[in-house]
């Protein structure tokens, strides 16, 4: 039985950055946000929450 489970998000246990900004386009383009590489790297660093708020602030 597992009694502890890590989640880790910065890269240094996995390095998951390409997988998020995979979803951030797929997601983000889909509500008509205009989403390339610059913009993507715009938000990279926010939290989810963040980069929700962003996004939303620019296209409602």
């Amino acid at each position: 039985m597992k009694k502890v489970v890590i989640f880790h998000m910065d890269g240094v246990i996995v390095n998951s950055e390409s997988a998020w900004a995979i979803a951030a386009k797929e997601v983000f383009s889909s509500l008509g946000v205009i989403m390339d590489d610059e913009s993507y790297n715009q938000t990279k660093s926010m939290t989810t929450e963040e980069v929700t708020k962003f996004w939303f602030l620019r296209y409602p």
